[in-house]
């Protein structure tokens, strides 16, 4: 169900109607009459238009006082979109307000997102020379900032030499090759 359609009632005056000039729609939404200190009688009525696709159960609606009262509006499958005007009558006709609605496909109905034009231009070409790190991607290539690592890989080699030395198996020992060969070509990457 799409976003509802709020109407104050009674906000200002007796049998006043206060509501958004337009509503978009996606599909079957509601009609919310939230009215004010006085009971009201309000009459709902579809356009030709918006009732080749839309429908209401009921035109006639009581709403008591301070209260509030939801009218559903079926919207069909049809063609798309479909622009009408619903009508608004409280009063048995004292006043009167037009909502003009728009039923659209979803895919129309979605917020576009403004850019700003800086966005919109490429990226600035670097030269590989200009990196500041060696082109990277922002991994510093001073040993002293990566000691951490470095402690971990060469943690890393002593497990795996351990492990190779007390499991005394060949599958066991191509792992061990294997982290050790990683461990090379990273360091490899980090100086140079």
């Amino acid at each position: 169900m799409s976003e509802n359609l709020t109407v104050h009632l009674n906000d200002d005056r007796l049998h006043d109607i206060r509501t958004a000039t337009a509503f978009k729609a996606t599909g079957s939404f509601a009609v919310v009459l939230n009215n004010g200190d006085a009971p009201v009688h309000v009459h709902l009525r579809l356009d030709d238009e918006l009732s080749s696709v839309a429908s209401i159960r009921a035109n006639n609606h009581f709403v008591g006082a301070d209260t509030a009262r939801q009218v559903n509006v079926e919207v069909e499958d049809g063609p798309r979109p479909v622009d009408g005007q619903l009508k608004i009558v409280t009063g048995h006709g004292a006043e009167t307000d037009y909502v003009s609605v728009s039923i659209v496909d979803p895919e129309e109905s979605e917020e576009t997102v403004a850019v700003d034009e800086a966005l919109a231009a490429p990226a600035p070409d670097r030269d590989r020379d200009d990196d500041a790190d060696g082109g990277l991607g922002g991994v510093d290539p001073d040993l002293g900032a990566n000691a951490p690592l470095a402690a971990l890989g060469l943690f890393a080699v002593a497990v795996a030499a351990s492990t190779a030395l007390l499991a005394d198996s060949a599958v066991v020992l191509v792992g061990v090759g294997a982290v050790i060969a990683s461990l090379a070509a990273a360091g490899y990457l980090l100086v140079r």
